[in-house]
Order: C-alpha cells, then sequence, then structure tokens
C-alpha cells in the first residue's frame, strides 16, 4: 500500500502546547499478487514450464549455438518445469512525535523499524528436461585436442594439393573444412571457453545430445572415409543427467551468484517529517456530536531505509531508496453517531540514483547485468472514504475504502558511463498501477483534559484490518494487514 490510511478519527493536528506519542505497528502477508487485475501466486513469475532462457538470460547464448549445430533454429534448452511459490511478511513498528506549536500548527517525525521476509519453495520436475550441469571446461580438453588436431591434417592436406587431382574431392575438403572450423567455434563455446561456457549442456541420453553427438560422428566418418583424415575419434562430454533440484541451486548460486536462503532483513524504514494546518475545527463542540473538521498536512518522506538486495529475487526491502513529498487533505463530517472520515493524497516521489541487476521481472541474471540508474517512481494519487457509527462518544466501528493510482516509472543510466551494451534500463521500471483497498476496525479517541471541562488522559487507540481486493493494471500484492495505534498525549505549556 502506498498511502497510509488513517485508523483512527482523532483529530489530524495536535492542540497547542501539547506533546503527542504515537506507536503503531502493522504486519502485512501475501502469497498472491494481482497482474494487470488477474490474481496469480506471488512466485508464478519465478515459475516456467520449460526453465531455460526465459528465465536465465546467460543461457540465451547456448541456445544460439546448439540451434546451429544440430540445425534447429529456435531451440531453446530444457531444465524441466519450474514451480515457484513463495509469502512474505512484513512487520513496521513505528515510533512518532508531533507537537501543538499552536491551536492549529502541529510539527511531526515519525521512525519504522520494519523486519521482511519472503519464504520461497521450488519444485523442478524433470520430466522432459534434456540439459544438466556442464561436466567442466578440464574434461572437455582431450576432445578439442583431437578436433584441432584433424582440422590441423586436413588444412595440411588441401595446402599440399593432395585434392587438386578431383574438384569433386577438393570442394568436399574445402566445405568440410570450413564446416568443422564453425563446428568447433560453437563447441568450444558451448562446453568449454572460459568466458563462454554454458553451466548446463544437453545430456547425452537427450534428443538434443544425440543430434550434437551425431553431428559430430558425422564429422569424423566424412573426414576418415572421404579425406583421408583418420584419428579423430574422440566425443565431448555432456550432462549425464538432468539437472534436477539440486543442480538449478548450484546454477543460481555459482553461475548467477544470486542467493536462495530465506534470510530476512530488519531494518529501520523511510522516517517521516512534515507539519499539519487545521484548517477548520467544528467537531463535538459542547453537547453536540458530529460537526465539521479539516486538516491539510504535507510530509517528507527521507530514504532511510534499504532497498531490495538484488542478489534474492522477489525480495522486499524496508524501504523505497527515494524521497517522497506527499501532501495530505483530510476532511471528517458526521452528525450524531454517524459520520465519515474523508481523505485525498498525493505523493510526489522524487527520482534517485540507485544499483540494480538490469532485467525483467521473473528472470534470473548475474552480477554483471548490476548498474546504476536514475529512476524516477511514478507519482501517486489516493482517496478514501471511512464511513463510522459511534457505539460511545469516544468510542467508533469504521470501514473504509481507498483508492490509489500510480504513474509508470521513468529509469535511464545514471551516466552514459554506467550502460550496458545492448540492455535498456527501462527493463525494471514499474509500469503503472492501481488498486481499491478495504478496511474495517474498531477506533478509540478521548480527549480528556485537552477539551474544556474535560478529564482523564488524552488517548487515541484504534485497530484495524486491511487488504487490496482489486487492481486493474500493473503488478500489486494481494496483501492483508493487521494494523494497531496508539497515541497519547501530554501538556508542555
Amino acid at each position: 500500500m502506498p498511502v497510509r490510511a488513517e485508523a483512527q478519527l482523532a483529530p489530524v493536528g495536535v492542540p497547542g502546547g501539547t506533546l503527542r506519542v504515537e506507536l503503531e505497528g502493522s504486519l502485512a502477508t501475501f502469497d498472491r499478487q494481482f497482474r494487470n487485475g488477474e490474481r496469480e501466486g506471488y512466485g508464478t513469475t519465478l515459475s516456467s514450464p520449460a526453465l531455460g532462457s526465459d528465465r536465465i538470460p546467460l543461457l540465451a547464448d547456448a541456445d544460439q549455438r546448439i540451434a546451429r549445430i544440430i540445425s534447429s533454429p529456435g531451440y531453446r534448452l530444457n531444465l524441466g518445469a519450474l514451480t515457484t511459490d513463495a509469502l512474505a511478511d512484513v512487520g513496521t513498528g513505528f515510533l512518532g512525535l508531533g507537537i501543538g506549536l499552536t491551536s492549529r500548527i502541529t510539527i511531526f517525525g515519525r521512525i519504522p523499524l520494519v523486519r521482511s521476509r519472503v519464504q520461497t519453495a521450488t519444485a523442478l520436475n524433470s520430466t522432459g528436461a534434456d540439459a544438466g550441469l556442464n561436466p567442466g571446461q578440464a574434461g572437455q580438453q582431450p576432445f578439442f585436442e583431437n578436433f584441432d588436431a584433424a582440422i590441423a591434417t586436413l588444412a595440411g592436406k588441401l595446402a599440399a594439393g593432395d585434392y587438386n587431382a578431383d574438384p569433386s574431392a577438393r570442394a568436399l575438403a574445402e566445405a568440410t573444412l570450413a564446416d568443422a572450423t564453425a563446428l568447433r567455434a560453437d563447441l568450444f563455446g558451448l562446453l568449454a571457453d572460459p568466458i563462454t561456457a554454458s553451466p548446463v549442456v544437453p545430456t547425452n541420453a537427450s534428443t538434443t545430445g544425440a543430434a550434437v553427438l551425431g553431428r559430430i560422428a558425422s564429422l569424423q566418418a566424412t573426414l576418415a572415409s572421404n579425406l583421408g583424415v583418420p584419428g579423430f575419434d574422440a566425443a565431448p562430454q555432456l550432462a549425464g543427467s538432468p539437472l534436477g533440484p539440486d543442480g538449478l541451486r548450484q546454477l543460481l548460486t555459482s553461475s548467477l551468484a544470486l542467493r536462495t536462503d530465506d534470510a530476512p532483513v530488519s531494518f529501520r524504514g523511510d522516517a517521516e517529517v512534515g507539519a499539519a494546518l487545521t484548517l477548520v475545527d467544528r467537531w463535538d463542540r459542547g453537547s453536540r456530536r458530529g460537526g465539521f473538521r479539516t486538516a491539510i498536512s504535507g510530509m517528507v518522506r527521507l530514504p532511510t531505509g534499504v532497498r531490495e538486495r538484488s542478489d534474492r529475487p522477489l525480495d522486499l526491502g524496508t524501504g523505497e531508496g527515494q524521497a517522497d513529498i506527499q501532501v495530505d487533505l483530510i476532511t471528517d463530517v458526521g452528525s450524531g453517531s454517524l459520520g465519515a472520515r474523508l481523505g485525498g493524497s498525493y505523493v510526489r516521489q522524487l527520482s534517485s540514483d540507485v544499483q540494480l541487476r538490469l532485467a525483467a521481472p521473473g528472470t534470473f541474471v548475474g552480477p554483471e547485468r548490476l548498474a546504476f540508474v536514475r529512476r524516477d517512481p511514478g507519482d501517486i494519487i489516493a482517496i478514501n472514504v471511512q464511513p463510522f457509527i459511534r457505539l460511545a462518544r469516544t468510542f467508533a466501528l469504521q470501514v473504509g475504502l481507498q483508492h490509489w493510482s500510480r504513474k509508470a516509472d521513468q529509469v535511464s543510466y545514471r551516466s552514459p558511463a554506467d550502460a550496458l551494451p545492448g540492455i535498456d534500463p527501462s527493463i525494471v521500471a514499474e509500469p503503472a498501477a492501481n488498486a481499491t483497498m478495504f478496511s474495517a476496525g474498531v477506533t478509540y479517541s478521548n480527549p480528556g483534559r485537552l477539551q474544556a471541562a474535560g478529564t482523564g488522559l488524552p488517548v487515541d487507540a484504534g485497530m484495524s484490518y486491511e487488504r487490496v481486493i482489486r487492481s486493474g493494471s500493473g503488478t500489486v500484492p494481494n496483501a492483508h494487514r493487521v494494523r494497531g495505534s496508539f497515541r497519547v498525549y501530554f501538556g508542555l505549556w
């Protein structure tokens, strides 16, 4: 939820000469999310019916090499069917202080402490998979030495004119030399090159593996039977078995430097400082319940929290990583035991420089995709309506609806020096999003001795349940949240 809903019917401001101490806590959980209006599992973006370069872009180069080797355009490695379930929980505790400078002007500040955790469970079904872990570069050396010797022998025979007497034999030798050189380059780039070797390769028993070995065997037969170049009989080492769960964990942690543990992050969140101006206050005057009051507040949210960790897929941080400026207008209207709180918010999210792994949502990439970008999050507009019924002068039941809308992010490289070749930084930009939230709760507000002829300690308290009930666009967590607050007032002067 980008905007904090008011869960109590207490005044927005603080009476002049009074200190307000605020304690608030919330717990939010979700295992599902809205994507363009449709509900799905939170881990769905990390699932795939045939895991490969669709989720691991690192494998795209291997796909292209294998496609050329087996003459199958569009081929893609298949590591198996991956399903991912995820459960996120975020606990937040706020400590806030507000001081009434006058009867209408209040200054306030809040600092949150946040604990976030995302637990994931993955399952990899190897049925239909055709790839496993690369046996390693060292084991490929005998094959490539044997291959290089055959290419050198064929090139030497061509240079010596061994096939000049038979034009068809020479044409075959020249074509075979070109084919062998290209095949060797693709195989070496796939299996043994220190820079481009794929962490996963076809298995021996798969159709793809058989096609790769068949291509090599055909070349060996042509060299030995038609061109007089015997001795090339070695074969490369392909994967012995499909990847499996342990292999997937090794692929993610070793090749992509990702973390697969569920370690939580506990840190401060984004602190808030601001001021409120009470414009009109004709609420609960004398023996009359209800009335009208309205206040406007301005707030700066500081980037004191930490963003999500880039080496953990689906991670949640404790802050947004940029400063925000927020303006709220809150109005209470009522008569007798019935009334409503009406609110509107505008949040200007300021741009900031952040370091991110540049990847489309739901993909696993390594640290080579880390880059500094200039991120300008979309601004947010929110409106909320909270009808209430008072069971007593100080105690009420309330329900609420809040609708918010956020514009799309704008993302660019921080500077030309930060640009990654061929990578558009906008792939990490959040699209425009909106959602509607429902809330229900109880509130207690006793002005006590702050009110003329009043007695007792001035206290506000509230408890509410909130959840997202719909979203029309963007990606929005389908969160359930329980929130509680307690505020007490002390006279200063």
